[in-house]
């Protein structure tokens, strides 16, 4: 389902010039490319009667021919979560689209965020916001490396109106991050810990970048839909405590060998990259209402 959406409901209209599929499962022999297809008029965006669809001007019916993009499953040796940021062979753009295989974001929405990315090229772009930051009524500062941090959602992301984190759940980055995570200047003990706690590889990313550019993150508001809310990773007991542990155990890595931690806090108005007329915070709104549900660490 997942490949079909951005493969093919998606595909080459909306510049999805390739789509890879990271198989994990050891032992299980991944499907053929064309069963991830189905021909079926329901798997694709809506159209109304004057052949609008996604927003865009289209012939009725035309659906079932849109060029869908290329399709290639990568096999990899490992069930670890670092395997979704191994170096791609033949990739043929510098951008690339991490998405996890039970988020689906509308087919719009997805050219909005290829647009911001073009913009800010060196930036994590995607569509969930998160902050992390040191817990109330303490000195200690997000880039000491230090202190402990707190992993905060998108409730005090909007009601302290910044972040300083994009989840590698929906987003864009350079494909260049790829390498960067996967070689040997980037700390083995940091994979290490993804593969231990199977949590926090988007944490090591976000610092990754954060540490190697120190490009500020981008928010797209969109239209996402999320199969995995109620019985993925981020659902279960202790997450939020969980995601606090990660950032402050690697924080703390990285300081180690020497690495700075730069965080740095955005206001999330500034780097929003759709703006509602006439253009207040409180106008700024997440890209799955669910989003508003998730009220963990809120007093911490």
């Amino acid at each position: 389902d997942a490949v079909a959406h951005y493969a093919e409901a998606c595909g080459m209209e909306y510049n999805v010039k390739q789509v890879f599929v990271v198989w994990s499962e050891l032992g299980v022999d991944p499907p053929s490319i064309n069963e991830f297809f189905v021909r079926d008029a329901s798997t694709f965006p809506a159209t109304d009667q004057t052949g609008v669809r996604g927003g865009r001007p289209a012939l009725n019916n035309d659906a079932i021919n849109i060029p869908k993009s290329e399709v290639t499953i990568i096999r990899v040796e490992k069930d670890s979560l670092n395997s979704r940021f191994l170096p791609i062979k033949g990739l043929k753009t510098d951008a690339i689209f991490m998405v996890d295989d039970d988020v689906r974001v509308d087919c719009m929405s997805l050219s909005n965020g290829f647009d911001a990315w073009r913009s800010y090229p060196n930036a994590m772009v995607g569509y969930y916001p998160r902050l992390a930051s040191p817990p109330l009524f303490t000195g200690n500062s997000a880039d000491s490396g230090l202190g402990k941090l707190i992993y905060h959602t998108w409730p005090i992301v909007y009601l302290r109106g910044r972040f300083n984190m994009i989840l590698t759940k929906a987003c864009f980055l350079h494909s260049k991050y790829l390498d960067l995570y996967s070689g040997d200047v980037h700390p083995q003990e940091i994979r290490d810990y993804v593969d231990r706690h199977k949590n926090c590889e988007d944490v090591a990313m976000s610092l990754l970048v954060a540490n190697a550019t120190m490009s500020e993150p981008l928010y797209v508001e969109g239209s996402v839909t999320d199969t995995g809310l109620f019985g993925g990773i981020s659902t279960g007991t202790g997450h939020m405590l969980t995601r606090s542990d990660c950032l402050t155990d690697l924080s703390r890595v990285y300081a180690r060998y020497g690495w700075r931690v730069p965080l740095a806090d955005v206001q999330l108005l500034e780097r929003s990259w759709l703006r509602h007329y006439p253009g207040f915070r409180w106008q700024i709104r997440p890209s799955n209402v669910f989003e508003w549900l998730s009220f963990g660490n809120v007093l911490s």
